[in-house]
């Protein structure tokens, strides 16, 4: 192969070193022709008879003079030629070389372009230009032919490689990525390919894997395969397809347990785990209809529930007689189902309860004030109202049951002694006399009274006295001792 080459190299370097001689040749025939055309003008011309010899004799050696300057011209222009194409060669074709690797992929041709550029040099150190210049040629087309192969060699190994990917053949891609960075080492693409090639086996494995769990209708497991192989082979045909197809099928599949989960859960008065199982469903599908009615029937099952708890608690409240607290819970409750009719009714009754529980407490706190026959009436009056709910509170039957034993005392008197010091006359006003006294027992209602005592010469003194419906005896006294 290499003989071949330098051959090749030899036959166009001698078919450009003949051009080369012929210019010379053609350059030196039009040099002789103009040097003969000058003689031939210049012995037309009239000169002295004693001159024309030594003229005629003169040019005839004219050429042969003129034929060494001619020489030394054609060889500096060799030189010349030959100094600039080595300066090509050394800036264009040899970094191209070095980034070759001729060295590890074609050594022998390697040493012969190593021997060649020195027959260059030696060539021109010795002023030989025209064998520099043949060997420079032989150089040049050995490179230039070294390059084409080096490229075409590299593409030839990347899509043997690629091939070799694409039929998932592991053995062939290795072999043929690796010839392709033995010529370009740092060749990305390359780099990658040769990547894609190691994580084959892995990825094969992967994709049998993943085609046991298709067979068994496992599609988590698959889809967990194929994760990591697309992970691995992101441009790998079909993957990415199949993992999203797998992917949407279980998210609907997951839809459709959650969705179902909630039904289960709201059959069972379970809220919580029924709005639990909506919002993992709306995670997945924000706008599907499903959501709608489940939320509808969630909504619905939800206030039934709640109300029904209202009630609970505020029936509780009733059957412990507190009913100030049934109010409370029966307005809160009011606020959040204001048209439900059975909270609106409790909310009634709770109230009236209330209202005739503090109106018979006020009564009976104030007994005294039932003497009055007003008040003894209005408090009737409410002992009438009070007893149409009196099943309804033990705590309201047993206040109407006290109240009306301080109604029946009302009219009972009780004994009051007042006591004075027989010069005092006393006066109860608004019911009668009590005179001069040392002491004396009088009977007055429950309720309060105002002692009046007057004596001459004395201020008049009054005193405040409140008779109880119960109790020890009352005792008063009535003395004017202080002078005018």
């Amino acid at each position: 192969m290499l003989e071949e080459k330098l051959q090749q190299a030899s036959l166009a370097s001698q078919k450009q070193s003949q051009r080369m001689l012929l210019l010379v040749t053609l350059v030196l025939v039009f040099s002789v022709v103009a040097v003969v055309l000058m003689t031939m003008i210049g012995s037309k011309m009239p000169e002295p008879v004693a001159s024309q010899s030594p003229s005629v004799s003169l040019q005839a050696q004219t050429p042969v003079q003129q034929q060494a300057p001619i020489q030394d011209m054609h060889q500096q222009g060799i030189r010349e030629v030959v100094m600039k194409r080595l300066q090509a060669f050394e800036e264009e074709q040899e970094p191209a070389l070095a980034r070759a690797n001729l060295e590890q992929w074609k050594p022998e041709e390697n040493a012969a372009l190593h021997t060649l550029k020195e027959d260059v040099l030696s060539s021109f150190a010795k002023g030989d230009y025209a064998l520099a210049s043949q060997r420079l040629d032989q150089l040049s087309l050995l490179a230039q032919q070294l390059l084409v192969e080096w490229g075409e060699t590299f593409v030839s190994e990347m899509l043997m490689a690629e091939n070799a990917l694409k039929n998932d053949d592991y053995v062939a891609g290795k072999f043929h990525v690796t010839k392709a960075l033995l010529l370009k080492p740092d060749e990305s693409g390359a780099k990658n390919l040769l990547k894609k090639l190691e994580a084959l086996p892995e990825l094969l494995e992967l994709l049998k894997r993943a085609d046991v769990a298709r067979i068994e209708n496992n599609f988590e497991k698959e889809l967990t395969v194929l994760e990591h192989a697309f992970a691995i082979a992101p441009d790998r045909g079909g993957l990415k397809q199949r993992k999203e197809m797998l992917a949407e099928t279980l998210k609907e599949r997951t839809f459709s347990q959650w969705i179902s989960s909630a039904w289960q859960a709201l059959e069972k008065n379970d809220i919580n785990t029924a709005r639990l199982n909506y919002h993992r469903a709306k995670r997945l599908y924000a706008k599907r209809a499903e959501l709608k009615s489940l939320n509808d029937a969630i909504a619905k099952i939800s206030a039934r529930l709640d109300l029904k708890q209202w009630l609970s608690v505020a029936g509780q409240m009733i059957r412990q007689d507190e009913w100030l607290k049934a109010e409370r819970i029966y307005a809160e409750s009011l606020q959040r189902h204001p048209q439900d009719k059975t909270l609106r009714d409790g909310f009634q009754l709770a109230t009236k309860v209330v209202s005739l529980q503090a109106a018979l407490n006020d009564y009976i706190t104030r007994s005294d004030r039932l003497s009055a026959q007003n008040i003894s009436d209005e408090a009737k009056d409410t002992l009438i109202q009070a007893e149409v709910f009196a099943r309804n509170s033990k705590r309201l039957s047993l206040q109407i049951t006290k109240l009306k034993t301080l109604l029946a005392k009302v009219n009972v008197k009780r004994a009051v002694m007042v006591k004075s010091d027989n010069n005092t006359y006393i006066l109860v006003r608004g019911v009668g006399k009590v005179g001069l006294t040392p002491g004396r027992e009088i009977q007055l209602k429950a309720g309060e009274y105002t002692f009046e005592g007057t004596r001459p010469g004395y201020k008049s003194k009054l005193v405040q006295v409140r008779v109880p419906l119960d109790g020890a005896m009352i005792r008063v006294e009535v003395i004017c001792d202080e002078r005018i």
